[in-house]
């Protein structure tokens, strides 16, 4: 026998790990698993935001082919909200009235406009208000996890807050705390 098996044998060997290692080896797989719970539920929230732009623009392209196919006008517009149904020809998930979270909506939005030159040549611009069709998703019982990468995104992809839009101003045009989110159709 080896000079180690001996030794082991004089001593009674050990059957086991002790309540101490134990105890390291749980701590550290919770540690592992909490870290794994926050990514997942990072994950979880962008997946969603994503989802919910995803979501907006193909209900923006679907209604900007009806718009093509049929004459629609502003009161055609808001009684998308009751009867959403002539949609359903554009999309392959139809809508339901009074199940989804869209919102039809006419809204204002604010541009600048030419109006002339100044003495110097230079161009003046006025304000202008003008109505615009809005397409919104209604954001209630949306985890704040997701309303945060929602607002990181609302830049680059045209989300807005409010249905009352100011292109005159650099104000962001989202804020985390929104109940819905907008983008322009018209």
């Amino acid at each position: 026998m080896s000079e180690m098996k001996k030794r082991l044998q004089r001593r009674g060997a050990r059957k086991g790990f002790t309540l101490v290692e134990l105890l390291i080896v749980i701590i550290i797989i919770e540690i592992l698993a909490g870290a794994m719970m926050m990514v997942a539920g990072r994950s979880r929230d962008t997946a969603e935001a994503t989802r919910i732009i995803s979501d907006l623009r193909t209900m923006k392209s679907a209604v900007l082919v009806w718009l093509v196919d049929a004459s629609v006008s502003d009161t055609t517009w808001n009684g998308l909200d009751q009867d959403p149904t002539p949609l359903n020809t554009y999309l392959d998930k139809p809508l339901t009235a009074g199940q989804d979270k869209y919102k039809f909506e006419l809204g204002t939005v604010k541009v600048q406009k030419q109006d002339g030159v100044d003495a110097g040549g230079n161009p003046k611009y006025v304000p202008v208000e003008e109505t615009a069709w809005l397409l919104g998703y209604n954001l209630a019982g949306v985890a704040d996890g997701v309303k945060t990468h929602l607002k990181s995104q609302a830049q680059s992809v045209g989300l807005y807050g409010d249905k009352e839009i100011d292109f005159t101003t650099d104000t962001p045009p989202y804020y985390d705390d929104e109940e819905t989110v907008y983008v322009i159709v018209k």
